[in-house]
């Protein structure tokens, strides 16, 4: 698969922008029709040939004939020289087709490029494409193979893919379907990633019990967030350079993990990777974690694929149901809150950082990282999530991270952790954006005031729960200490 483009951001918060992607359009002529729009009329025409080479082909040729005119014809940038140009492809599948050759059983090797479209529960329509590598021998009746989804991650240019006439991984192709559907922008939707792969299921031989799901940045937080609503869908999966949600990755007890992380990555720490692997770790789940030394954000070129797909095809769905997500038990209302309790906390021995300016996203970085780096400087990984202390009248926030369980009794620590002592807390969850929280959170310290409860409101405590913060869908923990 192509590998992932350079990030030059260094914030956390990049994995969460929008990128934008600038649609061409076809050249236009003054003498008779533009040559586009005659490849478009050729590969239209060759619409009743999809059927020619039997039921395993005529799918792939549904997807393929409008690839051209939804997508291939906006391309006006130069594409990578690993590509065959747009107009090419359409010129030599349209040949091909014209002369009765089944073009892609001349080409068992290649990356396919396909159109999808698809209306979702919600009624909107969406249209998207992708890529498709075939393996060997997918068209024999009766054989069904595994797949392999692969999530990109941001700085796509998604419109600008193009057909290639070999993968740089052949003996993938070999042995299992791969596909990269195209994301043109902002988070994976998880309920277009579930029609997508629906889709497949109806249009190729794939067995569903060998299906798996890798992904890079963005591809990577979209892998973690797809498996942990969607268990029984996957067999197995492998985060790389992403950020999950650690309190729900029970709901990942039976579906085995390989995490991959740059110990290098300034983009998404490699402290997050850390929490998800511990907290699998913690629910008896089967995790691998490599992490790469010397590795930034990006996978390196060399990176063992072969490696992975071996791990891949060894694993196999569980038939066992997963665990209940305990998101549902937050008790969330329609308007976002939960109702507010009393809990108590055990204390224990942080970390703390410098208090940064709230929205200083660059110092919260770093801020983070510094936290991180102490555990790994010990040779431990991070097993807890950060919390926030957020000072409400100066508008300060502070970091917050629990020692590794296995460092607690260190003595060498003494100069930098922080004893917390057991207290009580009003606690509620909200979701939405920290703000509306805040407005909440006068509501929650009336009511607990009223009720006898005195409370320190000048400091808010926040551990976040979901991805992207800063959304209507973010998922927070909030407490109050009781006096």
């Amino acid at each position: 698969m192509p590998k992932q483009l350079s990030s030059t951001a260094k914030t956390l918060y990049l994995i969460l922008m929008l990128c934008g992607f600038a649609a061409g359009s076809p050249g236009a002529s003054t003498s008779g029709p533009a040559p586009r729009d005659q490849l478009i009329a050729r590969l239209h025409a060759l619409v009743t040939k999809e059927d020619a080479f039997g039921p395993a082909y005529a799918p792939l040729y549904h997807a393929a004939l409008p690839w051209y005119e939804q997508w291939g014809s906006r391309i006006q940038q130069p594409v990578d020289d690993w590509m065959v140009p747009p107009d090419d492809y359409a010129a030599d599948l349209a040949d091909a087709l014209e002369h009765g050759r089944n073009y892609f059983a001349e080409n068992p090797e290649a990356l396919v490029p396909l159109a999808f479209e698809c209306k979702l529960s919600t009624g909107k329509t969406v249209r998207a494409n992708y890529w498709i590598i075939l393996p060997t021998g997918f068209s024999k009746q009766g054989r069904r193979f595994p797949l392999v989804i692969s999530l990109h991650g941001t700085g796509w240019w998604g419109h600008a893919i193009s057909y290639v006439r070999q993968t740089r991984r052949p003996l993938a192709v070999r042995r299992a379907f791969g596909v990269t559907p195209i994301n043109e922008g902002g988070p994976w939707q998880i309920d277009f990633l579930n029609a997508y792969l629906d889709q497949l299921l109806k249009m190729l031989p794939v067995d569903p019990d060998h299906v798996y799901v890798e992904g890079h940045s963005l591809g990577a937080m979209a892998t973690w967030e797809w498996a942990m609503n969607n268990p029984e869908r996957f067999a197995a999966i492998s985060p790389r350079a992403g950020i999950g949600e650690p309190f729900r990755a029970m709901r990942l007890k039976n579906v085995p993990a390989w995490v991959i992380h740059g110990a290098d990555d300034d983009v998404v720490l490699s402290g997050f990777a850390d929490q998800m692997v511990t907290a699998l770790q913690s629910c008896g789940a089967s995790v691998r974690f490599a992490v790469l030394r010397g590795v930034a954000h990006n996978m390196p070129p060399d990176l063992d694929e072969e490696q992975v797909m071996d791990w891949f095809l060894r694993q196999t769905r569980s038939r066992e149901p997963p665990p209940l997500d305990p998101r549902d038990a937050l008790g969330l209302t329609p308007a976002g809150f939960s109702p507010w309790e009393i809990v108590a906390s055990p204390g224990g021995r942080f970390w703390s950082s410098d208090p940064q300016a709230v929205g200083d996203d660059a110092a919260g970085l770093r801020a983070a990282q510094g936290l991180f780096k102490k555990a790994h400087d010990f040779g431990e990984l991070v097993d807890s999530p950060l919390q926030l202390e957020r000072d409400l009248k100066n508008s300060t926030v502070r970091f917050w991270l629990a020692i590794p369980r296995t460092l607690q009794p260190n003595p060498h620590l003494e100069a930098t952790a922080v004893d917390v002592h057991p207290a009580q807390y009003v606690r509620f969850y909200f979701r939405g954006v920290t703000e509306q929280a805040l407005v909440h959170l006068a509501a929650v310290v009336t009511e607990a005031e009223t009720a006898g409860h005195r409370l320190e409101s000048e400091f808010v405590w926040i551990t976040p729960l979901s991805l992207r913060p800063g959304t209507a869908t973010h998922i927070a923990e909030y407490r109050i200490k009781i006096e």
